[in-house]
């Protein structure tokens, strides 16, 4: 087995100029758009979108390695955090509170990046979290560390990170970097940092997660924007195993230290997230014409709570009486003339289904017809 810590020039990366700028440039395009279209956001409306993108980002960024958490608790302590109005939050959650601190600081923060700070993310990134924890917590780890592939018998070793002996070394090497004023484009830089974070693997756990954390600060420092409104782990969760490919053929060799492969494919997933973000706000342009049509004196609070979620897309399944009884905490019957209303309306169409699994949709016309 061989790790890219091992090339006598290691970390002196290097990637093909005309390449990167090639994808850069096409970044830049999409950039400019999405600029084009978040221009014309209100203040209210542009920081609820970043908290919604800071929240699939925290959601998005546990799932990649493995781990869940519910969307409501981390959209509602962001939300608590940034001082966004909610019409309902979610229940408390000490895990969700120390993830988006996490995050907020790795975005909004734009102070000079310390070891120290990268410590106390790591803190934050288990204190609060329930079950299994690293030994060292909010500290490098004292030993070595491997990663990999398979379960049991057929598991094998794919990648080693740097003896814990030159942690202390290479950290402050790449904390350097990060601060000092040397590559201008904010997206291979992140690209590299996240990388080079990887290779070093400082912690007993938490790596990606932190790699990611200082892939957002790279980019929100570079662009000087704290305010983001598009996911990349998100793209990255979809795209795990391209980018678990293309981390282990990278890591686990000595010959090279090439980054070029590594850059364009993380500056195209930036396009894509981009690109994305966009239909969203058209999404939520949708849903906020939609919800404005809506007469306060036809419709009761139950009912508009309702619709918001089937629209926005946040209720998940089929819509039964039971689930708007418990939902809303009313009676079964109320629950029953709720739902028939807004089928008289054509807001609601029938599942289809009969007897006990009799169910509802939101009418897909309704949607539609929105300007």
């Amino acid at each position: 087995m061989h790790t890219i810590w091992e090339n006598p020039d290691w970390p002196c990366y290097v990637f093909d100029e005309q390449v990167v700028a090639r994808s850069y440039d096409a970044y830049l395009i999409q950039k400019q758009v999405t600029d084009i279209v978040f221009g014309f956001l209100d203040s209210d409306m542009r920081m609820r979108m970043h908290a919604q993108s800071l929240s699939e980002e925290i959601q998005s960024s546990l799932e990649i390695e493995g781990e869940s958490i519910a969307y409501e608790s981390v959209f509602s302590s962001i939300c608590k955090k940034l001082d966004v109005h909610l019409e309902q939050s979610a229940k408390s959650d000490r895990y969700a509170e120390s993830i988006a601190s996490l995050a907020l600081d790795a975005t909004d923060n734009l102070e000079t990046m310390t070891e120290t700070r990268i410590m106390g993310w790591h803190s934050l990134l288990f204190s609060s979290l329930a079950g299994l924890k690293p030994k060292r917590i909010g500290e490098y780890r004292d030993a070595p560390v491997y990663i990999s592939r398979g379960n049991g018998k057929d598991s094998q070793i794919i990648y080693e990170g740097l003896p814990a002996v030159r942690i202390e070394e290479e950290m402050g090497r790449l904390v350097d970097f990060i601060n000092e004023d040397n590559e201008q484009r904010p997206l291979v830089k992140s690209a590299i940092v996240s990388l080079w974070f990887l290779c070093i693997h400082p912690f007993e756990d938490g790596n990606g997660r932190i790699s990611r954390a200082l892939s957002d600060y790279v980019i929100s420092k570079g662009f000087g924007v704290t305010h983001r409104v598009y996911s990349m782990s998100s793209l990255i969760l979809k795209h795990r195993n391209a980018y678990y490919q293309l981390l282990n053929a990278i890591s686990g060799q000595a010959q090279s230290l090439d980054l070029t492969q590594w850059i364009t494919w993380n500056i195209n997933i930036a396009v894509q997230a981009k690109q994305q973000a966009i239909r969203v706000y058209e999404k939520r342009v949708r849903l906020t014409h939609f919800m404005k049509q809506l007469d306060p004196s036809v419709f009761n609070s139950r009912q508009f709570s309702m619709l918001f979620k089937l629209a926005d897309g946040t209720f998940e399944g089929k819509l039964t009486t039971d689930k708007w009884a418990k939902m809303n905490k009313c009676s079964p019957a109320a629950a029953t003339r709720d739902i028939q209303h807004l089928l008289q309306e054509g807001l609601l169409v029938p599942s289809g289904d009969t007897g006990p699994k009799t169910g509802y949709f939101l009418n897909p016309a309704v949607m539609e017809r929105v300007l």
